[in-house]
């Protein structure tokens, strides 16, 4: 528990998270602590309804969904509190990014350790890229569950309008530049089509995407191979692969083709640009197909997607994985934690991994569940366009030939090589060296600072802060 204390003096701490007592003596209530809370934020329902199922499947479990927090660091910090009062709750979401930091916390059990025979098995069917992420030397800490990685959306409308191609296959940085030279000298064009245009490409300012741009070079984020075999020391934020990725921010600023709206992190916020016509090309999370595709619909303009832009034609080496995980929380009785990893591992199984994917946009993480939506999953009229169940004439179809669009996260994936570059990195003090990074970002695009410079300012600090953090857990 004394790490556990020193851990909570290096972090921004916030509230304490509710949570529901029993309900009867005899009842076992699971407190699922999720990020999914926020107003109108549809996968709340889905969750829901994965519950409802659990709970009519397994009597005398309640299943008892909180969010305290719609952001993953402020829902760790207060977990983090909470847990420091004897009051946590039983199950946790973590990001990937904070994998490190929930292991070395003290808060949790290893998953694979409470995990029966059936349940390992279960286990073994998912990606390998995406559960080696989740595993710390051989230790089995949690299971994914909402899975992404980052692909181009793209006005469909405009891009007809201007012919400009979008191929299928990854534009490189520079093939971005053309394309982006080419709109800005049809801005007046554009704005007669979409009044509120700004620039050619807008994308959160976060350290996600030059992670994936490192992977993609088959690069490390930072040395003793990501973390992975010794706690890192040193975050390769000077290296030339990461100079390169700097050097696109510049370019896109410098010649006026790109947009952001000055908030760190702002998914949300940029989708809402890219929605309102601000831009053509506009980089998010898998996990908004869903919404994009039923917002650009009811506007009635063409929506594309495309793969994630490649620093070049020689980076092959493909995606990391990006969202969460799902944890079971120390210190409650056998019976709880045995609900708890059961109500894990139904969450992730093939049928609710499928109506999550579904359900939310985050792709599915299980190979048999690929394999069923590769040949069905979907319903289609008799004239071939999707329909409902209980349609009339309705017949089951791929889901993926049905709605294309959530192929490309699942092809990307594929596409990575399996290396360490894609496993990713595992760093205790990952939000404050990814913060650092994103610093740097934002003053070469905002500042005007030289990418080298800012760059060598963001890796002095982070390094520091890696020696602040292995001094408090050890090496």
């Amino acid at each position: 528990m004394k790490r556990l204390f020193v851990l909570a003096a290096l972090l921004l701490v916030f509230g304490a998270v509710a949570v529901t007592p029993f309900l009867a003596q005899d009842q076992i209530v699971v407190d699922f602590a999720h990020i999914f809370g926020g107003e109108g934020d549809i996968r709340r329902d889905v969750l829901r309804a994965i519950a409802d199922d659990f709970e009519a499947k397994n009597s005398g479990i309640k299943i008892n969904l909180i969010s305290p927090a719609n952001d993953y660091t402020e829902l760790f910090n207060r977990i983090l509190l909470d847990a420091q009062q004897g009051n946590g709750p039983d199950v946790v979401q973590v990001e990937e990014g904070l994998t490190q930091l929930a292991a070395d916390s003290g808060l949790f059990t290893p998953i694979g350790s409470l995990a029966s025979a059936d349940q390992m098995k279960q286990y073994e069917g998912i990606l390998p890229v995406v559960r080696n992420y989740y595993k710390i030397g051989d230790t089995i800490w949690s299971i994914p569950w909402n899975s992404s990685n980052p692909v181009v959306y793209y006005n469909k409308s405009i891009t007809d309008l201007l012919q400009i191609e979008v191929p299928t296959t990854p534009m490189t940085f520079q093939q971005v530049l053309d394309a982006c030279a080419k709109v800005k000298a049809v801005t007046a064009i554009i704005k007669s089509a979409a009044p509120k245009f700004e620039a050619c490409l807008n994308f959160p300012m976060t350290s996600w995407l030059p992670e994936q741009w490192m992977a993609m070079q088959n690069a490390l984020v930072a040395n003793n191979d990501n973390g992975r075999t010794a706690r890192a020391t040193e975050m390769n934020y000077t290296s030339p692969e990461m100079l390169k990725i700097a050097q696109f921010y510049k370019d896109l600023k410098d010649n006026g083709y790109f947009t952001y709206t000055g908030t760190p992190n702002d998914y949300n916020g940029e989708g809402a640009s890219f929605g309102s016509g601000a831009t053509i090309f506009h980089i998010n999370s898998t996990a908004g197909i869903t919404l994009f595709v039923n917002g650009f619909a009811g506007a009635g303009v063409k929506l594309g997607i495309a793969p994630l832009f490649v620093p070049d034609e020689a980076s092959t080496n493909g995606v990391t994985v990006g969202g969460g995980s799902v944890w079971v929380m120390t210190g409650k009785s056998d019976a709880e934690t045995k609900a708890a990893a059961d109500w894990v591992f139904f969450l992730t199984n093939m049928e609710n991994d499928i109506k999550w994917h579904q359900g939310s946009g985050y792709f599915p993480n299980r190979q048999d569940s690929i394999d069923y939506l590769t040949k069905g999953g979907a319903f289609v009229d008799a004239a071939g366009k999707p329909t409902t169940a209980d349609a009339k004439d309705a017949k089951e179809a791929a889901w993926f030939d049905t709605y294309p669009f959530f192929s490309i996260a699942i092809n990307q994936l594929a596409a990575s090589k399996g290396t360490t570059a894609n496993q990713g990195a595992v760093i205790g003090s990952n939000a404050e060296v990814r913060g650092l990074l994103v610093k740097a970002l934002q003053s070469i695009v905002d500042g005007g600072i030289a990418p080298k410079e800012a760059l060598a300012s963001a890796k002095k600090q982070a390094d520091q802060v890696l020696a602040d953090y292995n001094s408090v857990v050890g090496q």
